[in-house]
């Protein structure tokens, strides 16, 4: 990928242009459909994540060689995919990470069931100390202190952190008076037709009474304490703008939302 959209600046394969465009001049319509989708500009990232992206120290440099580790200990969500095992059996070539079908992010319920240690989201409604122990029991690879910044940085400056707090005190309180209750984080349109908010972790999210089959629309991202008996994760739309935030937490550390149906077009 080492040709760039001439609006947005998105790399692309040449054989992605459209149709009606010439090698020399190639356009492509799947980013910005020429220009008409603007998202607006990533802010810096926070510290310490900024200086870890680019310093020369060891622990730099150990944060690079281990981001997509990082970010996974530090996501909201998990990671679906089917791939392909057989593609690098033989090790006669470099590593391949093929995809076979969809590609998809997963959320499971705030507590962790009886006998199984907490993970994902459910560790950003736990005490700190006992959150990062859990992370570097499952990471015991990488850096405590480079994990302990980062987790630090991302319940200071990932929205998300507090919402999901919030949700969590919001259906502890309510479990005596609503079965199966359910806080739908549904996304309004503000007076920026660009940015759509959240309620704030002051606010009351949309509290529903739920079975476990997910929002009307399919497009809420629904939060619950615990899952119905025998009920799958629920997969996230990645219609919904905090889609890539949630699992991307390293790219997008102040919750910064991604493309969306209602997305302005210029």
């Amino acid at each position: 990928m080492d040709v760039a959209c001439e609006h947005c600046g998105a790399l692309h394969w040449l054989a992605e242009k459209t149709s009606g465009s010439s090698k020399a001049h190639p356009k492509f319509g799947m980013c910005c459909n020429h220009g008409k989708v603007v998202l607006p500009e990533l802010p810096e990232p926070p510290q310490p994540l900024k200086r870890l992206l680019v310093a020369a120290d060891t622990q730099a440099i150990e944060f690079r060689k281990h981001i997509t580790q990082y970010n996974a200990a530090l996501a909201f969500t998990s990671l679906g995919v089917n791939d392909d095992k057989a593609i690098n059996r033989t090790g006669q070539s470099g590593w391949v990470f093929r995809i076979l079908g969809n590609l998809y992010h997963l959320s499971g319920a705030l507590t962790a069931s009886t006998g199984t240690a907490p993970s994902y989201s459910q560790l950003y409604v736990y005490d700190p100390a006992l959150a990062l122990q859990q992370r570097m029991h499952r990471n015991n690879d990488l850096r405590e202190d480079t994990m302990g910044s980062l987790q630090a940085m991302l319940l200071q400056s990932h929205p998300y952190a507090a919402k999901y707090q919030h949700a969590y005190e919001i259906l502890t309180n309510e479990e005596e008076d609503i079965q199966h209750a359910e806080v739908h984080l549904r996304v309004m349109p503000g007076q920026d037709r660009r940015r759509y908010n959240l309620p704030t972790a002051e606010e009351v999210a949309v509290i529903l009474p739920g079975q476990g089959e997910g929002g009307k629309e399919g497009r809420d991202i629904i939060l619950r304490n615990r899952m119905p008996h025998g009920a799958p994760l629920y997969r996230i739309s990645d219609l919904h703008p905090a889609y890539a935030t949630l699992y991307y937490v390293l790219l997008f550390a102040r919750g910064e939302h991604g493309w969306y149906p209602r997305s302005q077009v210029e």
